[in-house]
């Protein structure tokens, strides 16, 4: 065992798995079903069904998907759990409301959702798992952590990291990566140097989509460091992001990487699968038109909210695109570098679950 809790011979024996979560809004909840239906599928039997903590050995999201990553692989919680946590946090996010027409409403009217109730529900969640609202999502050498949950993995238990962006930050930069962990060698953690990170900050950080919460603001000194959802600067999928990361933590010599890259749906799937101008802007009118007919005349003093639902129906759709691009380049990319490529069976998205399974019953 290293110094850093790494066992090195297990490194050596076995392969790394990594878990890649999508933003995506309550969408999130279709990536906690699929998982739960593969850890189903692993179990032994229907009482021994695996926790994701004890599969993966690092886990990583962007957005709500980073809020679950924090749940299966901070807290160690199942996927049923989670999905119960999820749902309660996410009648939270837009203020309470739940009205559909309103929420889009508000959006067009430039209006941000209050971020009270969400904080409020979301320090209630932090501590009733860990004991204190202000818990460290990298626990602190000078104390135990508060959160102990059974890994068979690499590591003692799942890494965790999320993903946001600096809201000053230019545009396609890399997303910073707010870890569990200690940062891998030749890595730098993100500013405000020194800070040290709370499960609070991570997920409020990683889950402030700017068309709907305000962004994360950190006072050190006289400086406001401010940060949001990595999702809209083309991080929605952090699939790239966590090869990136596991190649850093584990050394690919020894170790096969596994990659799970678990997303809310496909731009493809819209129109003519999302290929031609004439069939992008029939999808971009498509939901243009979704958003005006849920708000009915709420907006009906905005002169230009045909304007303003169309640029948002366009941001969406460019939010789609990117996570699909993400998707694929990933793919050309284990297909390249990995022998044998990385096999799926759901939407060339999921590994073998035959192959998580050997892995389950070897280390029972």
């Amino acid at each position: 065992m290293s110094d850093d809790g790494h066992d090195e011979d297990l490194e050596e024996s076995r392969s790394c798995f990594v878990l890649s979560i999508d933003g995506g809004g309550f969408r999130g909840l279709s990536c906690l079903l699929i998982l739960a239906h593969l850890m189903q599928e692993i179990g032994l039997d229907e009482d021994v069904v695996p926790r994701p903590c004890q599969i993966f050995d690092l886990i990583c999201g962007t957005s709500t998907g980073g809020l679950i990553a924090i749940l299966l692989g901070r807290f160690g919680l199942s996927c049923e759990e989670a999905v119960d946590v999820y749902k309660e946090i996410g009648a939270t996010m837009f203020g309470g409301e739940a009205d559909l027409g309103k929420i889009w409403g508000n959006i067009i009217h430039g209006e941000q959702f209050s971020s009270a109730m969400f904080e409020k529900k979301l320090e209630e969640i932090v501590a009733r798992y860990t004991g204190s609202k202000d818990t460290l999502l990298r626990p602190a050498k000078s104390s135990p952590d508060t959160v102990v949950h059974e890994s068979t993995r690499v590591w003692q238990t799942s890494q965790t990291f999320v993903t946001i962006v600096s809201k000053i930050g230019a545009a396609g930069t890399d997303a910073y990566r707010i870890r569990s962990y200690p940062r891998p060698p030749d890595e730098v953690d993100p500013a405000p140097y020194g800070h040290k990170w709370s499960i609070f900050e991570g997920v409020r950080g990683t889950c402030a989509a700017p068309m709907y919460l305000s962004p994360l603001k950190i006072q050190k000194g006289p400086a406001t460091y401010v940060f949001q959802d990595a999702g809209f600067s083309g991080f929605n999928n952090p699939a790239s992001v966590a090869l990136d990361e596991a190649e850093k933590l584990f050394d690919v010599d020894d170790v096969e990487i596994k990659l799970i890259s678990l997303g809310t749906g496909l731009r493809s799937l819209t129109g003519d699968g999302g290929k031609g101008t004439k069939a992008e802007e029939g999808d971009i009118n498509g939901v243009m038109q979704m958003i005006l007919s849920s708000v009915g005349n709420t907006v009906k003093n905005i002169q230009n909210a045909p304007q303003v639902a169309k640029r948002l129906a366009k941001q969406l759709l460019s939010v789609a695109t990117d996570t699909e691009l993400t998707h694929l380049h990933t793919h050309e990319q284990f297909e390249r570098e990995y022998s044998p490529p990385l096999h799926s069976e759901v939407d060339d998205k999921i590994i073998s679950v035959s192959i998580l399974l050997e892995g389950w019953e070897t280390s029972t």
